[in-house]
């Protein structure tokens, strides 16, 4: 009932604004989110991993914190919450603000910021934010990117994926994104000497910093064989988004760049599904996959405004309303790991009452 409420709000919102989304609006909706996610209590898979985490950064030095193999921007985050007491809590206020902040910037500049809410809601939001808080803050910062990027300012997305990397060195992938979009217009002349340079730039800093970190990557995940609950369902899903989008592109009332985004995130997305099928290691995939959970995000927004098959955007959205509250009762009924976020509880709202 707890993750409930906050999702019926979102669809309230929704209706009665229709589309208008205020920088008042963006900005009472952060404080929300921060409240809702920051402030939790015991809830998260790993919530007890990082008070703890948080406890010992007090005596390591940050060099042993990076030794460790933290991100540099972790690591930091680490010895402040330690150095001030501000505890697990500091740890997650301060996650939950960049997440937030990265996703409402995000949907506010879709067709309807409302509905990309609603749809990042149950799974974005409630799983990945109360979950892998470092890297919901890696992907609120991607977010962010990634509306530079569908406006061909892709010095500021490789920015993004910069400081990304400082909170989890695996957004570095998200290089992939452009990467694609250069593969397809190879026979461009200025594409093959970006997608040159690119190369080089990936093989310096492999060769530099890199080499070690996917080496003890590959091991800790491929090697032992790791499979995510239900990882492999979550990648079909995404696929699924993908497929559509290439299917139904040209109804999409996208620009030229946008398309070519939405194109590449979706030719990642079903190389993953298969690529998983082909290991055991789906943790792997599937956290990489969430780079571009912003996929799905676009394609239920402009799916809504397609009139396909003739129906109205109205109707579509309140099929994605139904679609996206079965998929959050699903997940709480069902999930192997929905325990660690049942019951639902808040420091500051049990401080309050």
């Amino acid at each position: 009932m707890s993750y409930l409420i906050p999702y019926i709000f979102l669809v309230f919102l929704s209706l009665a604004n229709n589309r208008k989304f205020s920088n008042f609006t963006g900005i009472f909706i952060w404080i929300f989110l921060v409240i809702f996610i920051g402030f939790r209590f015991e809830v998260g898979a790993d919530w007890f991993n990082y008070k703890l985490s948080v406890e010992r950064a007090e005596d390591i030095t940050y060099s042993d914190l990076l030794l460790s193999a933290f991100s540099p921007g972790y690591a930091l985050l680490l010895k402040i919450c330690a150095k001030y007491n501000w505890g697990v809590y500091g740890l997650n206020i301060i996650n939950a603000g960049v997440f937030s902040g990265g996703l409402i910037y995000f949907c506010k500049k879709l067709k309807d910021p409302f509905l990309g809410l609603i749809a990042s809601y149950p799974y974005l939001i409630v799983v990945v934010s109360m979950g892998y808080i470092t890297q919901a803050s890696a992907i609120g910062i991607i977010l962010i990117g990634l509306t530079f990027y569908q406006n061909n300012n892709t010095k500021a997305f490789y920015l993004s994926i910069a400081l990304a990397t400082m909170f989890h060195n695996s957004a570095f992938l998200c290089v992939l994104i452009p990467l694609i979009d250069r593969l397809r217009l190879i026979k461009r002349k200025s594409s093959l000497i970006s997608l040159s340079l690119l190369t080089f730039v990936f093989a310096i800093l492999y060769i530099r910093y890199l080499g070690d970190y996917f080496a003890s990557y590959y091991n800790s995940y491929f090697s032992q064989q790791i499979e995510a609950q239900g990882g492999l369902v979550k990648l079909l899903v995404l696929m699924m988004y993908a497929i559509t989008f290439i299917v139904l592109r040209n109804k999409f009332q996208l620009s030229k760049q946008q398309k070519n985004l939405l194109f590449s995130l979706s030719i990642l997305s079903i190389s993953l599904f298969f690529f998983s099928l082909t290991i055991e290691a789906t943790v792997t995939t599937y956290r990489l996959s969430l780079y571009f959970y912003s996929l799905q995000l676009y394609v239920t927004v402009y799916f809504a405004y397609s009139r396909f098959l003739n129906i109205s955007a109205n109707v579509w959205k309140f099929f994605f309303y139904l679609y996206n509250f079965l998929f959050l009762a699903i997940w709480v009924l069902f999930a192997n790991h929905a325990y660690a976020w049942i019951p639902y509880k808040n420091i500051l709202l049990e401080s309050i009452f």
